[in-house]
């Protein structure tokens, strides 16, 4: 059985460190730019059950999403085993919210706080109000939402706690692990990209991520409640591939694109999320970029060619997560366990790729279906890229809900049913 997969924080391979007055593109581009140096390709799979993991089986059926809280990550050469989170059920629904990173519990609701400008250790977390509840801890974070009255009214946060430094951990690991994920999303201003606020210090000499509270959760929970119709899924997808459209119009891929990352705010705006292990790809004085190195991500969703322990274009990695994304919101299941030869749907569905006859792909409506085999391209060439993904004619048929991002046409619908809502 495959299940679902993230952490709770992953390493960039990139170092960063935190500017003395301002986060901005050129400064991340610089910094960026100076770490780039060439090194061997990090490879580094998670432990796993031989029978979990095991190859699909020759009979092309969709895969169980549904088990228990065994992850299945692909992280940096840091982390070998990847800890599973912390469950939390709320009474009030059917099912339970797996707490992973900046996906379920961490951030979105479209907010209007003001980005800081100075250095870490000059804020301190009490401006954001106090603790409300504890949503779940890892290996290295706790994440926690605080609230903070604001008039009559009040702001919710979600706030990622991280650990104290471990002694067998240098100063400089720590604080690239720490700032290396908030110098890249701290710049991004886009409808469907999750808003990263501060990076604060507390009393206790703690860090911490800042970020919107989310309280639609992620797509994966609604995928688990079988809650949304065909018009909600389409949006989701569309509201998902405008996000990554914007992240690698400005240089970065993503590289773990999956339903856990992918969040609801409360008008139903999804955004992505958790940004570990994201690659600048392309620095604003280049044309062309460069290519992305390294296994990274959960490996349903992983694009065949970064198993090839070769460079590979980041970018168009994303846009096959986003199809894998795709399949399963619409049949609530993963079309195989990795895009491998040695996987027998997969193989099976190289064999029927040039006749667009794979089985399990035919269940699926038109409109997907013939997109789905233009992202899902084995060959990475000639895969369709995000920005002709949203001038498909099925995805320029879909309506997008109102605040769900920057589609042309938004429709007053709701893809988050009370079933589906964090309380």
């Amino acid at each position: 059985m495959v299940h679902f997969s993230s952490t709770l924080h992953r390493n960039s391979s990139t170092e960063v460190w935190l500017p003395h007055n301002q986060t901005s593109k050129t400064m991340i581009n610089n910094l960026a730019k100076k770490a780039a140096a060439p090194e061997p390709l990090p490879v580094c799979i998670s432990r796993e059950s031989s029978q979990s993991m095991s190859s699909a089986s020759s009979s092309c059926s969709t895969l169980d999403i549904k088990g228990d809280a065994k992850r299945h990550s692909i992280g940096n050469s840091n982390t070998t085993t990847q800890q599973p989170l912390l469950s939390t059920t709320n009474n009030n629904k059917p099912y339970s919210t797996t707490v992973s990173p900046a996906s379920s519990v961490i951030s979105t609701a479209t907010s209007n706080a003001p980005r800081r400008l100075h250095r870490a250790d000059t804020a301190n977390l009490k401006e954001y109000g106090e603790c409300y509840r504890r949503l779940g801890e890892g290996s290295t974070a706790v994440v926690m939402i605080t609230r903070k009255l604001e008039g009559k009214g009040e702001k919710l946060y979600a706030i990622k706690q991280f650990r104290k430094r471990q002694r067998s951990e240098s100063e400089k690991e720590y604080m690239k692990k720490l700032t290396s994920e908030f110098c890249i999303s701290s710049t991004f201003s886009h409808p469907n990209i999750v808003e990263t606020i501060d990076l604060v210090l507390d009393d206790r000499k703690r860090y911490s991520t800042v970020m919107e509270y989310c309280p639609g959760g992620d797509l994966f929970g609604c995928i688990m409640a079988e809650c949304m119709t065909e018009r909600e899924k389409g949006c989701c997808f569309k509201q998902m591939v405008q996000g990554l459209a914007y992240l690698h119009s400005v240089g970065v891929a993503h590289r773990d694109i999956k339903p856990e990352n992918l969040l609801l705010a409360a008008d139903g705006t999804v955004k992505i999320t958790d940004f570990g292990v994201s690659d600048v790809f392309r620095f604003a004085w280049e044309s062309q970029g460069h290519k992305s190195r390294g296994l990274m991500g959960s490996e349903p969703y992983i694009a065949p060619e970064a198993f090839e322990n070769k460079e590979y274009w980041g970018a168009v990695a994303d846009v096959w997560s986003a199809g894998i994304v795709l399949y399963c919101v619409w049949m609530q299941g993963l079309i195989w366990h990795r895009a491998k030869k040695s996987d027998n749907a997969y193989a099976c569905y190289l064999r029927n790729y040039s006749t667009q006859q794979f089985e399990l792909l035919s269940k699926l409506p038109t409109g997907p279906r013939k997109l789905l085999y233009a992202i899902l391209d084995p060959n990475p060439s000639t895969r369709i890229s995000c920005e002709a993904i949203l001038n498909d004619p099925w995805v320029l048929s879909i309506d997008v809900c109102v605040g769900g991002g920057v589609g042309h046409n938004k429709q007053p619908h709701h893809h988050i049913p009370s079933s589906c809502k964090v309380k």
